[in-house]
């Protein structure tokens, strides 16, 4: 009997894992900042730094559809690099790896062709020194990607949360966004506004169901993706609550 259970066992999880790690808000930064890297990689070989990187699902996307790159996640949270490493070398991804650094202190290297930095600022006390070591990171010429939540953004669905995560700050705003970008001598910098309406109020059904048994959520999950899709093809109804910023070292 136990023997049966096994692999249903191990469907169900893997099942788990992809409706929590892949919930809307997630999957739309994930496939901006994949964007923003490939449109300036051009099919060339980078070193990308994902900073703050959690549990490193940006860095293992990314190194699974991009073997040529080479990617780094840093974060303090060494648990969750302890399993980012073990998914990296569970799925065959050697061009993956995952260290602990503190941002507001210095990087283990640097010289990287793009560094992200996708919502993670606005945990971070001195956002400003984090700012400072992420751009001294980057080789000449190299991007820097930023997400951080917009300062006025609020919850769609009432009862919602109306913080974010392990906020310090409740957010930014464009002008300040590129401000604190080209106070550090980056350059072509530019802030879009992203997260529009859709895709919030779909964030907000996921955050209510996650809890609710298996066939919902999976019934519910094609519909909250295309909340995603809809929002990355330019249908952008409503107010954003995020921002997304692209600067570059100088040559």
């Amino acid at each position: 009997m136990s023997e049966a259970r096994g692999p249903w066992a191990y469907v169900v999880a893997a099942i788990e894992e992809r409706l929590a790690l892949m919930a809307p808000a997630r999957r739309l930064r994930l496939a901006m900042a994949e964007r923003e890297v490939r449109v300036f990689a051009r099919g060339r070989p980078v070193r990308v730094l994902d900073a703050g990187c959690g549990d490193g699902l940006l860095s293992l996307s990314m190194a699974k559809r991009n073997p040529e790159w080479e990617l780094l996640g840093l974060d303090r949270n060494e648990g969750a690099l302890a399993g980012a490493t073990e998914r990296a070398r569970a799925r065959r991804l050697p061009n993956a790896r995952f260290e602990p650094a503190d941002l507001e202190q210095s990087l283990p290297t640097a010289g990287f062709g793009a560094v992200l930095a996708i919502e993670c600022l606005s945990e971070i006390t001195d956002d400003r020194r984090a700012l400072e070591v992420l751009a001294a990171g980057l080789a000449p010429g190299g991007l820097l990607v930023v997400q951080v939540p917009e300062r006025g953004w609020r919850p769609v669905l009432p009862g919602s949360a109306t913080t974010w995560r392990e906020q310090v700050r409740q957010g930014y705003d464009a002008a300040e966004l590129e401000a604190g970008l080209s106070a550090l001598g980056l350059e072509a910098i530019a802030v879009e506004p992203t997260f529009h309406t859709l895709v919030q109020a779909a964030q907000d059904v996921h955050d209510r169901i996650k809890r609710l048994a298996l066939p919902i959520r999976l019934a519910a999950f094609p519909l909250l993706a295309l909340t995603v899709r809809l929002e990355r093809w330019g249908l952008r109804p409503g107010r954003s609550s995020a921002l997304l910023a692209t600067a570059r070292a100088p040559s």
